[in-house]
């Protein structure tokens, strides 16, 4: 949202304008109690990494967290997210948790609907569709490093739009800073090389193809072939600003190489089309592919886009955000040069959006009476919360055998208990995740799982097949059973 000031605006639109703003922004809360963020899985190694690199001072360079990895090369890429995190958690628990979830989510809303708003004149119409967009990546709204990914590819955007239509291309010089910092929060910055490989690519397809492109004020003109490569060089030496260096694209090579967990965990795997938010997903694909078929300029930057982030999008759930931004904007275009301008939001309105949304999200939070101690008892409910506090108590040994599903909770919970499986695919690959799997269901030989024969404890959930035959099994009896779980312990 820009600044600039506009005394002529009448009091009616101005009040219009704070009101669809502050209904947007309420709208986050929500998404982030859809989301239920305190229960995602892979957040407590996150917690766990980040605890460890604020007491040590350093990176980690290999796994410490789990006794069938441990020495393994293993790189904490996402540390400057998990220093983060794990910051707000120690300043605010596990409130602080939602705050930061918050703040990311606030923060890609308003760059998204600046990037709307730079084509869509329409203020209810730029507001409902950003509003559709926040619905539509609900699935993704939970506190992992890929909310600053989708942040990053924002603003990106926002750059790249920029110079496409003013043509002041020092603007690109932000890009190295935004690859700096992305690099150290997330590896999906690689992403952002697909956007400026669009850009590249579109010139390249012009001088081809010679297509043909719109005229105007409000017009989009490639970036020349000479400034995009630059620029994409600049950005790749950007991202060598991190603790690993020219070591992070080895991650990048070994995320690559993850084709076999993709019919294992779930945000891996296809939409499946069982809520509004796929839908929405769905409809937004749609309405940009019939916006770009009905534009008879070919603008193959927005076209490679739109298939490219369609082809991952729909290839694996965590990444659904990446198509609903494209085709967003993609559909917001479709004004470019339409008759109206575009009014830009005062300084007083913005302060007043900023009051009245913050009173509205208090007024959420006392409402749902949402505190640490409601979170953790919501947590207990799902986690082996009160089975680990019966562990730390009475000082069993390890090694542990656990389902992969509690190994990010117990890395957290039990600090000085590594884990057998957990969450870190790039650690246990598909074939470990599945044979844990397959223990975990009882399937034939589930006895000679070498993890499990390893073991002398074994954290389970209580409804699950392995459970239910550890009862019965002679070598094992139970030390502690609660609803949620049951620990046993080697005769």
């Amino acid at each position: 949202m820009s600044s600039a000031v506009n005394l002529r605006q009448p009091l009616e639109e101005q009040f219009r304008t704070c009101a669809l703003y502050v209904a947007l922004f309420s709208l986050l809360p929500f998404l982030i109690i859809a989301a239920v963020n305190v229960l995602d899985a892979d957040l407590w190694w996150h917690l766990r990494t980040g605890q460890w690199m604020v007491e040590h001072r350093s990176v980690m360079h290999s796994d410490l967290f789990s006794w069938t990895g441990l020495g393994k090369p293993w790189a904490s890429y996402s540390w400057l997210f998990e220093v983060l995190i794990y910051g707000f958690f120690v300043q605010f628990g596990l409130l602080g948790i939602l705050i930061f979830t918050y703040t990311l989510l606030l923060s890609i809303t308003i760059s998204l609907n600046t990037l709307i708003r730079k084509f869509e004149n329409r203020l209810a119409y730029s507001v409902g569709l950003t509003a559709v967009a926040m619905v539509a990546i609900t699935r993704v709204s939970s506190p992992r490093p890929w909310l600053f990914t989708i942040l990053f590819i924002c603003i990106e955007l926002n750059i790249l739009v920029s110079v496409r239509k003013d043509r002041r291309f020092k603007k690109l010089l932000w890009l190295l800073l935004v690859f700096a910092l992305w690099a150290n929060v997330h590896i999906q910055f690689v992403y952002g090389f697909l956007v400026l490989g669009a850009a590249i690519a579109e010139e390249v397809l012009n001088r081809l193809f010679g297509a043909r492109l719109k005229v105007g004020n409000d017009s989009e003109v490639p970036i020349p072939l000479n400034v995009s490569i630059s620029i994409t060089i600049g950005c790749i030496l950007a991202t060598l600003i991190n603790p690993y260096h020219f070591r992070i694209y080895s991650v990048v090579i070994d995320t690559f190489k993850l084709g076999g967990l993709y019919d294992l965990i779930a945000e891996l795997q296809s939409i499946p089309f069982r809520g509004l938010p796929d839908w929405l997903v769905l409809a937004l694909v749609l309405g940009a592919a019939y916006v770009l078929g009905r534009d008879r300029s070919l603008n193959a930057f927005w076209l490679l886009l739109l298939v490219g982030s369609s082809f991952i999008s729909f290839r694996g759930l965590r990444d659904v955000w990446f198509v609903v931004i494209i085709a967003t904007t993609i559909i917001a275009r479709s004004r470019s040069g339409k008759e109206g301008l575009i009014r830009k939001i005062t300084k007083a309105q913005i302060g007043i959006v900023a009051v009245a949304s913050f009173a509205v999200l208090m007024l959420i939070v006392s409402s749902l009476k949402i505190t640490n101690s409601v979170l953790e008892e919501t947590i207990a409910k799902t986690y082996p919360a009160d089975a680990a506090r019966i562990v730390e108590q009475q000082r069993f040994e390890g090694p542990l055998f656990n389902h992969s599903n509690w190994g990010g909770y117990l890395i957290w919970r039990l600090r000085q208990l590594p884990v057998s499986i957990d969450g870190r695919s790039n650690i246990h690959n598909a074939g470990d995740l599945r044979q844990n799997f397959d223990v975990w269901k009882g399937r034939p030989n589930w006895s000679q799982d070498p993890h499990l024969m390893a073991s002398k404890i074994v954290i389970g959930e209580k409804d699950f097949a392995l459970t239910q035959l550890l009862r019965e099994d002679p070598h094992w009896r139970i030390a502690y059973e609660d609803n949620v779980a049951v620990v046993f312990v080697r005769q």
